[in-house]
């Protein structure tokens, strides 16, 4: 970890709030004495950087495009890098190359910076920040911190990974991926105990990029305590329904608790009773190309959907407009190379500018309801379940998801839903067909003849190099 780990607290990283994340100045970047003098202001740019090195990470191929051709949705054809088919449908990832480091040392950057900064909130400086302040922050940073970890994890999966200690240079164990969930798990409740001791009206003693208050009409300003707790507790709902369901260590009790935390993050809405207007709303990450360097990594015209993707769902379905025809020209219609084809694309992947600065979203509403509805299937409330699915479908088709009698059912309508409500928008896919153990030859074609149903990244080769490994080591389950 050592060589992977360094601290996001330098130019580049801290962030400005008239954009999104536009890059500050080295002279107004957070420094040591940033932390040793914390304010308002200091406190500020730490949180900017943060964030801005969270949306840096996102706005990668590693949370977005590899995993989303792991999981059969995505291709991303160049014949000047062959690696993006050899080292996910054509064979595993190198530990050394891009696909095999993929969304590793970008997050533990902003997991060092949140924790560099927890460290200073413990020791805060007299007179400047009320309690409450001071409560509400380390929560939000804890709450970031718990954030990367479970991107990581989701990267990584049963291969395990390091968890971050206050020291920079510990070489820690990879740990299990039951262990990492718990962990994350608890770091998450601990954010909520600080959200419930600054208060629900207490706001944040600095501002937050534009994009985290941009759903403040709707009530959702993620600069104020309450919904901070609506953040905090639908990431818990998420991790303790994947926690649930881990068939390695299944914790079965945690998903009732999923649907309580969903329910809270939802703002107590109950199955059905989410609004389709609610559904789009959540925490987005914007991009600018020009101001700050960082594009949707989508938009680009090497990127195209799998060729049977368009084909799984109905031409009543509004979510079918997000495959396209891929535009003739240049690139011509039909993109082919590494031995995979494809005359389609996704419409927010055309390498237009409005998609070059499209938003994703971090989480949203419309995935926790979702969320809520699986963990209902797994409980075997089916009524339930349907009521949250039939919330989001009839935004999209007419006609009602019918009524379902077996887990096997509901898992397939809920997941069709996710697919095509969250298509291109994370590693939720891959995640989902992992969990349920649906990435084999069982359930999918081989993309090509040497396909090895890859469903996780490697421990990236320096990581290895620093623990004198060649390759993944076996997981410390504690």
């Amino acid at each position: 970890m050592k060589r992977y780990i360094a601290i996001a607290l330098a130019a580049g990283v801290a962030v400005a709030g008239c954009k999104d994340n536009p890059t500050v100045p080295p002279i107004d970047a957070p420094t040591v004495n940033a932390l040793a003098n914390l304010n308002p202001t200091t406190l500020g740019q730490l949180a900017l950087g943060v964030t801005g090195q969270d949306r840096a990470a996102y706005g990668s191929t590693a949370l977005l495009t590899l995993p989303g051709i792991l999981a059969r949705d995505v291709y991303r054809i160049d014949a000047s890098e062959p690696r993006y088919v050899q080292e996910t449908l054509g064979g595993f990832a190198d530990p050394g190359s891009f696909a095999g480091g993929s969304g590793f040392a970008t997050f533990y950057t902003a997991t060092r910076a949140a924790n560099t900064v927890l460290v200073a909130l413990r020791n805060p400086p007299t007179g400047v920040f009320t309690p409450e302040q001071i409560a509400i922050s380390r929560g939000f940073f804890q709450t970031m911190k718990a954030l990367d970890f479970y991107r990581i994890i989701e990267q990584r999966d049963t291969i395990g990974i390091p968890l971050q200690t206050d020291a920079p240079s510990e070489i820690t164990p990879i740990y299990c991926k039951p262990y990492v969930l718990n962990y994350i798990a608890a770091l998450l409740d601990s954010a909520n105990a600080n959200f419930t001791a600054a208060g629900a009206a207490t706001v944040l003693p600095f501002t937050l990029p534009p994009s985290w208050s941009e759903f403040k009409a709707q009530g959702r300003d993620y600069n104020v305590d309450s919904n901070l707790v609506k953040f905090n507790r639908g990431l818990k709902g998420k991790v303790d329904f994947y926690r649930a369901l881990n068939r390695a260590s299944p914790q079965p009790a945690l998903f009732n608790t999923a649907i309580a935390e969903l329910t809270q993050a939802l703002g107590g809405k109950g199955p059905g009773a989410v609004p389709a207007s609610q559904l789009p709303i959540g925490i987005y990450y914007r991009f600018d190309p020009v101001v700050d360097k960082i594009a949707n990594p989508r938009a680009d015209q090497k990127i195209s959907a799998n060729q049977g993707l368009q084909d799984s769902i109905p031409a009543t379905d509004a979510r079918k407009s997000k495959i396209v025809i891929r535009p003739c020209g240049t690139p011509p219609c039909t993109l082919t190379g590494n031995g995979l084809t494809s005359d389609y694309t996704f419409s927010f992947a055309t390498a237009t500018t409005a998609n070059q600065v499209a938003a994703i979203p971090l989480l949203k509403d419309e995935e926790l309801v979702l969320l809520r509805a699986q963990a209902y299937i797994e409980i075997g409330d089916y009524a339930n379940a349907l009521l949250d699915i039939n919330s989001v479908h009839l935004v999209y088709d007419p006609t009602p998801v019918a009524p379902f009698a077996t887990k096997d059912a509901g898992r397939s309508a809920v997941l069709f839903e996710k697919r095509w409500s969250l298509l291109f928008e994370g590693p939720q896919r891959l995640v989902d067909l992992r969990a349920y153990g649906l990435l084999d030859a069982t359930h999918f074609k081989k993309e090509l003849t040497t396909d090895p149903f890859q469903s996780a990244f490697p421990i990236p080769r320096g990581e290895l190099n620093a623990r004198h490994l060649t390759e993944n080591p076996a997981c410390t389950a504690s």
